[in-house]
């Protein structure tokens, strides 16, 4: 868990994850923000994009550490694949939630709901 840091951008409040050179692409990067809040960091065609890290096959938080391709990301313990972008499950089955992020200043922040 980290250092709780928000700031207003563009009229919203917004939660500071991790600096952006933290998110590569083609390798995930976990955040936990709280109890509740389990998250996987992708770095697709340049931007920062945010996905629950808990798969809902058996509720493992592993999506982070899964195979990436194409914009996807393979649950490296059950094989479930996900669109990043969207959370959709490619293969079937449920989705993962999706976050709205932003990159500012050299860090990632998280739009607070």
């Amino acid at each position: 868990m980290q250092d709780r840091v928000t700031k207003e951008l563009d009229g919203k409040q917004w939660l500071r994850l991790c600096r952006s050179v933290s998110v590569s692409e083609r390798q995930g990067f976990r955040v936990e923000v709280d109890i509740e809040h389990d998250l996987a960091l992708f770095r697709i065609d340049g931007v920062v994009r945010c996905v629950t890290n808990v798969c809902p096959h058996k509720r493992i938080a592993l999506i982070y550490d899964g195979y990436i391709s194409d914009g996807t990301v393979t649950c490296p313990m059950h094989g479930w694949r996900f669109d990043i972008c969207t959370g959709a499950n490619t293969v079937g089955g449920g989705g993962l939630r999706t976050y709205e992020v932003k990159e500012e200043s050299g860090w990632v922040w998280l739009l607070e709901s």
